[in-house]
C-alpha cells in the first residue's frame, strides 16, 4: 500500500551493481532543501537553477567529508517528472558509494520510494493518466522494436487521445439525450435519435476496432507463445533445438524421452517466441508419460500457435489421428519432417486437417527448410497487423473495458433502434464512458493503482 503522497522521497534510480554511473531521484517538497545540505558545488558562484547541470561534491554534513563528486540537476515544479520538486545525483556507478549518498539523502528527512511511487505521483499529479503510466513500464521492458514503437506511441498519448476523443463524442451524444429528457415539454428541438444513434454507433465500432488489436498488441508485448505437438519420436526436441541453435533438449530415438514441457525464447526478426516443447501424444501412454500429455495439452490450450510435427518418413497412424482430434480450430502450422528421408506418404492425406494450409517440408537434421518455417512463424505472428496503425493495446485491463463499453454501446444502439426512452439509452452511454474514464484514470480504486504501480521497480 502506497503512503499517503504529500511528503519526500528518495531512490536510486539506476539498476544495481557496477557501472559508469548511478542516480539517486529526490522528489517532493523537501527535496531542493535536502540537496543544499549535502551538494556543494564547485564553483561557489554556482547556483542550483533548474535544468541546469551542477558539478560538485555530495558532503557528510556531519564531518563535511567528501563521498562522491557527482553531478546534480534540479527540476522546479511542475516541469518535472513526478511535477515535484525532483533532484538527480548522478554518482560514479558503484554499490557502496551509491547506497552512502542515499543513506544521507535518508538521514535528511527524505523516505524510501515504494515501487513505481515517482510514476504514481506523476500520475496523480496530472503529470500522466494511466495509459501513459503503463506505458511507461512497458518503455522499460520492451524486448523488441515493435514493443517499444508500441509502447512510446502510448507515452505519448496515442491511446490517450483517442479515447479521450471518443469519451467527448459519447459526451456531446449524452449532452443531447439528457437535454431531450429535461426539457421534452419545452418545445425545443433537439438532435434527432437517428444522428445520436450514428453517434454511438461510430464509436462502439471504433472501440471494437481497438479491442480486435489486442492479439497483435499482447504478442508485441509480451511474444507470441508456440507450443510443439506431434506423435512421439517426430523431431519435436530436433525442432526446439535447431530453432534456438542449440541443444537444448534431450534427443534420443527412444519414443517419449520427453516427459515434461520444456519452455524456451527466440527471437525472429523483431518479435520474441515463446516455444514450448511438449510431450508426445499418443493412445495408451505410461503413468508418468500420461502426466507429461496432460501438461502438453494445458499448454496447447493457453498457446497462440500450434506448430503440428508429423513423420512424414512413416505411414500416419492412430497417433497420428489423436493428435489432428487434440488440435480442433487451433491456429497452427503443419511440419512434415524427416524430409531427408524417403516420404512414406503425401500430404493430400491430410487435407481435412490442413482446412486450405500449406504444410511445410524440412529436415529437423540437415535444416533444410528451417527459413520456410521460421518466416511462417514471423507471418503467423504479424498477421492481422493494421498496415500504417501503430496504435494497438497490449494490455488486458484495456481490452476488458473497451469490450464492456463497446456491449454497453450496442445496448444503446438496440434502445434506439427499437424506439425506447432516452433514459435507458442514456444509462448505456454512461456506462460505457465510465469504462472509457477507467482506463485513463478519471475514475480508479487504490487497490488498482497498487497493483498497476506495484510492478514497477523502485526508483521509478
Amino acid at each position: 500500500m502506497f503512503t499517503v503522497m504529500n511528503d519526500t522521497i528518495t531512490a536510486i534510480a539506476t539498476p544495481p551493481g557496477e557501472g559508469g554511473l548511478s542516480i539517486i531521484r529526490i522528489s517532493g517538497e523537501d527535496a531542493l532543501r535536502i540537496a543544499m545540505i549535502l551538494f556543494h558545488p564547485a564553483k561557489s558562484n554556482s547556483d542550483l537553477t533548474p535544468q541546469k547541470v551542477v558539478f560538485g561534491e555530495i558532503r557528510d554534513p556531519e564531518t563535511n567529508q567528501c563521498r562522491d563528486e557527482v553531478l546534480l540537476t534540479f527540476f522546479k515544479a511542475p516541469k518535472s517528472y513526478t511535477a515535484e520538486d525532483v533532484i538527480e545525483i548522478s554518482a560514479h556507478g558503484g554499490t557502496l558509494i551509491t547506497k552512502k549518498i542515499l543513506a544521507l539523502v535518508l538521514a535528511q528527512g527524505a523516505r524510501l520510494a515504494e515501487p513505481g511511487e515517482f510514476t504514481r505521483r506523476a500520475f496523480t499529479n496530472g503529470r500522466l493518466d494511466l495509459t501513459q503510466a503503463e506505458a511507461v513500464a512497458d518503455v522499460i521492458e520492451s524486448a523488441s522494436d515493435k514493443a517499444l514503437n508500441s509502447a512510446m506511441a502510448q507515452l505519448k498519448g496515442g491511446l490517450s487521445s483517442r479515447l479521450s476523443a471518443l469519451h467527448e463524442t459519447l459526451l456531446n451524444a449524452q449532452s443531447q439525450l439528457e437535454a431531450s429528457i429535461d426539457f421534452s415539454e419545452d418545445g425545443l428541438t433537439f438532435q434527432s435519435r437517428s444522428d445520436t444513434q450514428k453517434q454511438i454507433q461510430q464509436v462502439e465500432s471504433e472501440l471494437k476496432e481497438l479491442v480486435d488489436s489486442f492479439r497483435q498488441g499482447k504478442i508485441v508485448r509480451e511474444g507470441m507463445q508456440v507450443t510443439l505437438v506431434g506423435k512421439p519420436n517426430v523431431g519435436k526436441s530436433s525442432l526446439l533445438n535447431a530453432l534456438l541453435q542449440e541443444d537444448r533438449a534431450i534427443v534420443t530415438p527412444i519414443a517419449g524421452t520427453t516427459r515434461d514441457t520444456l519452455e524456451e525464447r527466440v527471437r525472429i526478426k523483431d518479435i520474441h517466441i515463446v516455444i514450448i516443447d511438449s510431450a508426445g501424444l499418443r493412445n495408451n501412454p505410461e503413468m508418468i508419460e500420461e502426466q507429461g500429455i496432460q501438461r502438453t495439452r494445458s499448454a496447447l490450450e493457453r498457446s497462440d500457435l500450434a506448430i503440428v510435427v508429423f513423420d512424414a518418413s512413416e505411414p500416419l497412424d492412430d497417433n497420428d489421428k489423436l493428435l489432428m482430434q487434440e488440435l480442433g480450430q487451433k491456429p497452427k502450422l503443419v511440419v512434415l519432417n524427416k524430409s531427408d528421408l524417403p516420404s512414406s506418404w503425401q500430404s493430400q492425406e491430410l487435407e481435412t486437417f490442413l482446412a486450405g494450409e500449406q504444410p511445410i517440408t524440412l529436415s529437423a537434421k540437415t535444416l533444410n527448410g528451417f527459413g520456410t518455417l521460421k518466416e511462417a512463424i514471423y507471418q503467423k505472428a504479424t498477421s492481422g497487423e493494421r498496415i500504417g496503425e501503430s496504435l494497438i493495446i497490449t494490455r488486458e485491463r484495456h481490452r476488458d473495458h473497451l469490450q464492456q463499453a463497446a456491449h454497453s454501446l450496442h445496448n444503446a444502439v438496440n434502445s434506439l433502434s427499437g424506439g425506447l426512452s432516452e433514459e435507458l439509452v442514456a444509462v448505456d452511454v454512461t456506462l460505457a464512458m465510465d469504462h472509457l474514464g477507467i482506463i485513463l484514470g478519471k475514475t480508479f480504486e487504490e487497490d488498482l493503482l497498487d497493483k498497476i504501480f506495484g510492478q514497477f521497480c523502485i526508483g521509478k
